[in-house]
């Protein structure tokens, strides 16, 4: 799991079967800076629940002020599904997208060039750009969750590799 993720007090479970290469282009046709990484994980993990808790820091990409969000907990990694796959610990990519495209237009539009990938034990989620690889975040709760973006990482790698078991 190293290549994945750099702590080694991670605890990934529930992940479904890995995919292979086709299945996930299939999903995710388009190019975005830091696909290959999110197709090897996708291909070891078939979405997955970091038993335990896992963090990361947006300090570690961004400039932070003192009101701003830095510590940001994570829950799971959303599964892709096909063929009817299902989990009872896991949200699908799909499922996700179609209860956001309930919320508003503007977030039919914003699910056309943004994946959610992951997301915490807040109903809130992790995005993925499909024009640039960045990494955002999204609260759920938040009517105007779409003006309140939040920068969490330049890419699907960093956001792995930065990923901790602990809070500092």
């Amino acid at each position: 799991m190293s290549e994945f993720f750099t702590d080694p007090h991670l605890k990934f479970e529930k992940s479904l079967d890995g995919l292979t290469s086709e299945e996930i282009k299939t999903f995710i046709p388009q190019e975005f800076n830091g696909k290959d990484f999110f197709i090897e994980f996708y291909k070891h993990f078939n979405g997955g629940y970091f038993y335990g808790g896992a963090f990361i820091y947006r300090d570690n990409f961004n400039k932070i002020n003192d009101n701003d969000y830095n510590l940001m907990e994570i829950e799971s990694f959303n599964f892709i599904s096909l063929d009817d796959i299902d989990s009872p610990y896991l949200l699908s990519i799909s499922d996700v997208l179609k209860y956001r495209r309930k919320i508003s237009k503007d977030f039919i539009d914003f699910t056309q060039f943004n994946i959610p990938f992951a997301g915490n034990a807040g109903d809130n989620d992790y995005w993925i750009s499909l024009e640039t690889g960045e990494i955002k975040y999204t609260k759920s709760t938040d009517i105007d969750c779409l003006d309140n973006i939040i920068d969490i990482a330049p890419s699907f790698r960093d956001f792995c590799l930065n990923i901790q078991s602990k809070r500092r």
